[in-house]
């Protein structure tokens, strides 16, 4: 019993299935995450070092290469990058994909353990921590006020971001910008020599005199009590009074004796301004796992429950949301569901036009929904989220999955227009059709098998893309062979709208319409076979100028772009700048406000955001934000806009190098397309070879904002001591080091705790008395007896300039060139371009190899993965049809569309002008699947035919007649699906238009040309598969005969 025959009498069974499977699967769709993109990024692993008072070059030798040396040898890594710089060493491991990162993670534990022990006794243990996308800040909010900086500090430290933390699924609420109320007890050189006291012993005095210390429990008489030395301070002048020892006479020697104590702010390391307005930034992080959009509509609405209390402060704090992802996702999830809707729509129409039957359409229709929503059980069984990949698949397959429901339903229809009852149409129809339907399925199954191979970004895109479409196509064809003949048996009805017994209202109304289309379709019908009949007369000159028309719209893939993602109009792309290291804040923020004026001119500018200062204390560098205005109240696009800004910045503040770039959540900009690394170990050999590459990438026009990581070294007073002297003076290195940086930076050894807040105490020398170069004659650093002695004594100072980081991949160190690219460039042009310099005049000397990585890494990658997966998907498709049809020949009949296809993917691209991008290669693997289809109905009903002894010129024009409105019905209900996305209904959607672009141009060309080439290469298809069938027996004959 086939299952259309199951399913015809046991219809509550069926429909029983069907309902469970809508209610678990909306059940899924509600519990399943919501994500803009799928996690693409590589299990990473941060170990952090630290080791107070070494230089980067120390932490360099001294801590980062033994652990490189020893965690580069886990197997599975895939890069190992590292940072040296003042007291902290920092090494990135990746490993490739599907590695166990807990289990990564003891095994480098072990060989830390391993390493340990040769690391200098002052380093401090390795840290390691674990990347994840949660580590990429939901929000970023605003906070303002008319409040001195430190009131403003104190009300986001402990007013907002308390609250928010306790905001469910939040992980983290991070400060920006601002400054901290700070003690600062400032001390004087010549009074601190003649006490013989040192700003370190100071500090220690003020640790040991500044805490409270628990003593221990007593039981006494049945109760515990606790003794506990009460120390802390309680006052700000308590501090000024805190005596330090005795000098001379049995005196005390009070703070007081020695300097000043200031309640002030903390030293500026970081400003920001948002619309020329000082402010704080703070930013929410949310738990790993957590439902970005629902932690992000939370923490909205506790805003909203704070701004009673905000506005009952003084300076009334004002708190505003200047990024949200969670809009994005959203904006790019909505776009994607009323794509799906859309198509939807418009296939149901194409249905309704060419069946001219409500309840065909209808019967046919019920697999969109059966199948889309049956499809939200294996995705979430998967792991699967909701994000743009996920539900591009579903909005791309609408198409695809009505086809086999219109390839059943249109052939009940036939068979019932011919006479026979509902009943005996749907058991019959179904079974004429059941093999060209299992195919069809298990073609776009193959298709995306192949998918499971590829690994890397580009493999986990691909399979969410692959396997949401697998998921949906095995729904839709459970759907075609069950519920379509239950619903046509019961439901059916034969004949066309206008012999219903009492004509709607609709349907008259649609009479004339349908009619007109009827007709259309008769003398497309008619025509058709009139060509078929030339085609099979002449099948030479048909191929031949098949293969002209072919080999002509080949060629257009030479001039279409290549990219890994295509551009976006995001509304929102950053300026970073950059002074010479050394340079002050002050310097840093004058060059920024005069790009803040440039681009404030702007009418499309709707908001900026300037940082200035960067991490590790980087006061020369400044980032700026930008927002622009919606787009349909501004004419520039975001690339424009970049465009425009760069031509007037470059000139206007050539000092600062401004680098205009796309924006992203980690930063003000994100990383350009074009990125390369130089690695060797050498630096002065990789600087020089640097040089000569960024010399000749200037040249090429195709390139802009072209930049190093490399920075020259800042300027240094370094001190060196004579470990000879030092050692008669009873002086160690060590304590050199945190003596003059108690003097310059200071230290905070102890707390000042007011009202429930806790404020750093920082000691250190009066600013005039920090500059150590003019006073280095006056410097005195303690002895192991606690006596002063003469730094000169001791050390020689020496001016140099120091690296401020230095930077290593792979074990060695590494500079790395990044630029981005003008219009209508495409990165692989670019990158072959720079492999040939490589491989001619810039051959890299001895010693310096370069690598791609970056957006260019990804996508190389992603062509390799292509290749591989069109190759594994042909060769799939090849052995399913083999299987299916139990012959190796008919095969290549069916698979002649796949070229066929891609020739006019190519040209469509080419038209429109559209870039060849990740999205592209998911629709131009689905495309795979979808060109199959038509030659597998034609193919097998012409096969069916000749079986039924017809004669093979007359059975190839009566199957092309026949199948003729089902192929067009698949294929117009494929373009109609695939319509919403090739056009692109809004700024969201306007990065994936290639995709539906390219899909509906192999889609027009496989169609039209499987029509015509098909029938030519069937005869002679056929007539080998005859023959060789025929050389086969006899040889099986003549083999046999012997042994009989």
């Amino acid at each position: 019993m086939s299952l259309a025959e199951l399913s015809i009498k046991r219809p509550i069974f069926i429909t029983c299935l069907v309902l469970l499977m809508l209610v678990v699967g909306w059940t899924c769709f509600k519990r399943l995450p919501v994500e803009k993109m799928p996690d693409t990024s590589f299990p990473t692993i941060t170990v952090t070092t630290r080791y107070t008072g070494a230089g980067p070059s120390e932490i360099e030798t001294l801590v980062t290469k033994p652990l490189e040396d020893e965690l580069s040898t886990i197997s599975g890594l895939k890069r190992v990058t590292s940072k040296s710089m003042e007291g902290v060493s920092q090494i990135t491991v990746e490993f490739n994909f599907g590695s166990d990162v807990n289990l990564m993670s003891e095994k480098m534990r072990d060989k830390i353990n391993t390493v340990k022990a040769t690391l200098p006794a002052d380093v401090k243990d390795p840290t390691l921590s674990l990347m994840d996308p949660a580590n990429m800040p939901i929000l970023k909010l605003v906070v303002s006020a008319d409040l001195p900086e430190s009131k403003l500090y104190d009300v986001a430290e402990y007013t907002i971001k308390p609250a928010l933390e306790q905001v469910n699924n939040v992980g983290s609420v991070k400060l920006t910008g601002g400054r901290k109320r700070e003690i600062q007890v400032v001390l004087d050189r010549a009074a601190l020599k003649k006490r013989e006291l040192s700003v370190s012993g100071v500090a220690s005095s003020l640790s040991a005199s500044g805490e409270n210390v628990p003593g221990g429990k007593v039981n006494r008489g049945g109760q515990e009590i606790t003794y506990r030395s009460m120390g802390e301070f309680a006052s700000v002048k308590e501090i000024a009074n805190t005596v330090l020892g005795l000098y001379g006479n049995e005196v005390a020697t009070r703070v007081s004796d020695i300097g000043k104590v200031y309640d002030t702010v903390q030293d500026e390391t970081t400003r920001v301004f948002v619309d020329g307005k000082k402010s704080l930034f703070i930013q929410i992080y949310r738990q790993s796992g957590a439902n970005t959009i629902g932690v992000a509509d939370d923490v909205k609405k506790k805003l909203e429950a704070l701004k009673p209390a905000l506005e009952a402060l003084d300076g009334k704090p004002r708190i505003s949301v200047l990024q949200d992802s969670s809009t994005d996702i959203k904006d790019n999830i909505t776009d994607v569901e009323e794509t799906i809707f859309i198509g939807i729509l418009l296939t149901i129409v194409v249905v309704y036009f060419f069946l001219a039957n409500g309840r065909s359409t209808i019967i046919t229709a019920l697999a969109l929904p059966n199948s889309l929503i049956g499809a939200f059980i294996l995705m979430a069984v998967a792991g699967f989220s909701l994000n743009i990949i996920s539900l591009l698949a579903l909005s791309l397959a609408v198409g695809l999955l009505i086809d086999d429901a219109i390839v059943v339903r249109e052939n009940i229809f036939r068979k019932m227009e011919q006479g026979e009852t509902p009943e005996e149409a749907a058991v019959n129809g179904t079974k004429e059709v059941q093999l060209a339907v299992i195919a069809t399925t298990l073609v776009v199954l193959s298709v995306f098998a192949p998918i499971a191979l590829v690994s890397g970004m580009v493999g986990m895109l691909m399979k969410q893309f692959g396997l949401t479409i697998c998921f949906a196509m095995l729904i839709s064809l459970f759907d075609a062979l069950t519920i379509a003949p239950m619903l046509s048996a019961y439901l059916g009805k034969s004949g066309r709208a206008g012999g219903e017994d009492k004509p709607s209202l609709w349907a008259r109304v649609m009479a004339k319409p349908l009619g007109w289309f009827e007709s259309l379709n008769t003398a497309l019908a008619n025509g058709y076979e009139r060509l078929l009949r030339w085609v099979v007369v002449h099948p030479l000159k048909t191929l031949a100028v098949s293969g002209a028309v072919f080999l002509l719209c080949m060629s257009s893939f030479t001039k279409v772009a290549i990219n890994f993602m295509p551009d976006s109009d995001t509304g929102q792309f950053g300026v970073d700048m950059e002074l010479s290291p050394g340079a002050s804040l002050d310097a840093m923020q004058a060059v920024a406000d005069k790009a803040v004026a440039i681009v404030r001119a702007s009418p499309e500018v709707k908001l900026t955001a300037l940082t200035v200062g960067g991490t590790n204390d980087e006061a020369y560098k400044a980032s700026l934000y930008i927002q622009l205005k919606d787009p349909s109240e501004r004419k520039a696009t975001t690339k424009e806009m970049k465009s425009r800004l760069r031509a007037q910045l470059e000139p206007a503040i050539p000092e600062a190098s401004p680098l205009v770039s796309d924006y992203d959540p980690t930063g003000s900009s994100k990383s350009q397309p074009l990125q390369l690394n130089l690695i060797g170990t050498d630096q002065a050999a990789l600087n020089a070879y640097a040089e000569k590459v960024i010399i000749k990438l200037k040249q090429d026009k195709r390139l802009r904002d072209i930049d190093t990581n490399y920075r020259p070294g800042k300027p240094e007073l370094q001190i060196k001591a004579d470990l000879e002297k030092a050692k008669i003076y009873g002086v160690n290195t060590r304590t050199i080091g945190e003596e003059i940086r108690a003097q310059v930076e200071g230290v905070t050894p102890v707390k000042f705790r007011e009202n429930g807040q806790e404020y750093d105490v920082r000691v250190r020398l009066q600013p005039e008395q920090r500059d150590l170069a003019s006073n280095y004659q006056a410097i005195y650093v303690p002895n192991v007896n606690g006596r002063l002695v003469r730094l000169t004594d001791v050390a020689a100072a020496t001016s140099e300039k120091g690296l401020a980081t230095v930077e290593r991949v792979d074990k060695g160190r590494y500079i790395q060139i990044k630029a981005n690219l003008a219009p209508k460039v495409g990165l692989n042009d670019v990158v072959s371009s720079v492999k040939q310099l490589f491989a001619g005049e810039l051959q890299p000397p001895k010693g310096i190899r370069w690598v791609f990585v970056g957006e260019s890494e990804n996508m190389q990658d992603m062509i390799s993965s292509m290749v591989m997966a069109v190759g594994f998907g042909i060769l799939f498709i090849f052995f399913v049809l083999a299987s299916l049809y139990e012959s190796f020949v008919t095969p290549f009949t069916i698979m002649l569309a796949l070229p066929l296809a891609m020739c006019g993917a190519f040209v469509a691209l080419l038209v429109t002008g559209a870039s060849f991008s990740i999205f592209t290669a998911m629709g131009l693997i689905m495309l795979l699947g979808i060109a199959c289809k038509n030659s597998i109905l034609l193919v097998d009903y012409t096969a069916r035919l000749i079986a039924e002894g017809k004669d093979r010129t007359e059975a190839i024009i009566e199957a092309g007649k026949i199948r003729l409105r089902p192929i067009l019905m698949t294929s117009i209900a494929l373009i109609a699906g695939m319509i919403p996305v090739a056009i692109g209904l809004n700024e969201a959607s306007k990065q994936r238009t290639s995709m539906g672009v390219a899909v509906i141009g192999g889609l027009i060309s496989s169609t039209l040309l499987t029509l015509i080439v098909v029938p030519a290469v069937f005869a002679y298809v056929d007539r080998f598969r005859i023959w060789s069938g025929g050389v086969l027996a006899r040889l099986a004959g003549y083999r046999s005969g012997p042994e009989a």
